[in-house]
């Protein structure tokens, strides 16, 4: 990959990525320029694409979530997340509760953004790689049955599902819910597909962009709609 196909990924403005996410289905080869960039790559093989970003995603269950409070002042936690089922539209879960901060702030604003950190498995003192996303959230029952399916594929989703269970039964816990966050349709990564050497080398170049496929994008109206109902 040349230094100025990997600077033409990396400069995409910050505009072209909301106007991908407000019109994802625009076909290849318009005045959308989010629309012409598998063509504008069609002539080198692309190093970090759509299908190595999906299988990180399901090998990972951590995430950074970031929302925005009722002030627009940002709030981050560390969550557990699990992923859609293959052949589905792609969305993450997470479980919580309704009176936490992210759930509250999800209420007002259902815009989120989600940093997946990808660690080394030996060289644990290097930074991970990362993938860096965007959605819209939506709050479900604690018994929504994609969600739990989500997480019964993980170790620590199921065991973060039973202790929910427990709470609910002992306790009376009625503020459980999850958090279906479907995703913009671009992703930008750091480090993923690239070794220690290439970035040792040339830290720069170890970033990239990628398109969700249309196929496996949610309908944007459709996950407005559902965050509409579950408001408060």
């Amino acid at each position: 990959m040349s230094d100025s196909h990997i600077t033409s990924i990396e400069s995409k403005s910050i505009e072209d990525d909301e106007t991908r996410a407000r019109d994802p289905h625009r076909k290849a080869g318009g005045s959308d320029p989010a629309a012409r960039a598998p063509t504008l790559r069609s002539a080198k093989k692309q190093r970090v694409t759509f299908d190595l970003v999906l299988r990180e995603l399901r090998a990972h269950n951590f995430v950074v979530l970031s929302t925005a409070d009722e002030n627009e002042a940002p709030d981050s936690a560390g969550v557990n997340f699990g992923m859609s089922a293959p052949g589905s539209d792609l969305a993450l879960y997470v479980m919580t509760r309704r009176h936490l901060k992210k759930a509250r702030n999800i209420a007002r604003n259902p815009r989120v953004s989600l940093v997946v950190p990808l660690p080394h498995r030996l060289l644990r003192f290097i930074p991970p790689a990362t993938i860096q996303l965007r959605g819209q959230a939506e709050i479900l029952d604690w018994n929504d049955e994609e969600g739990t399916n989500a997480f019964r594929r993980f170790w620590m989703g199921r065991r973060i599902l039973a202790a929910y269970e427990k709470s609910r039964r002992r306790q009376g816990e009625t503020r459980v819910c999850f958090l279906k966050i479907t995703l913009d349709p671009v992703v930008r990564t750091y480090a993923v597909g690239y070794s220690v050497w290439d970035i040792w080398r040339r830290m720069e170049s170890a970033g990239a962009t990628v398109l969700i496929p249309p196929e496996q994008q949610a309908s944007r109206s459709e996950a407005a709609d559902a965050t509409t109902s579950s408001a408060p």
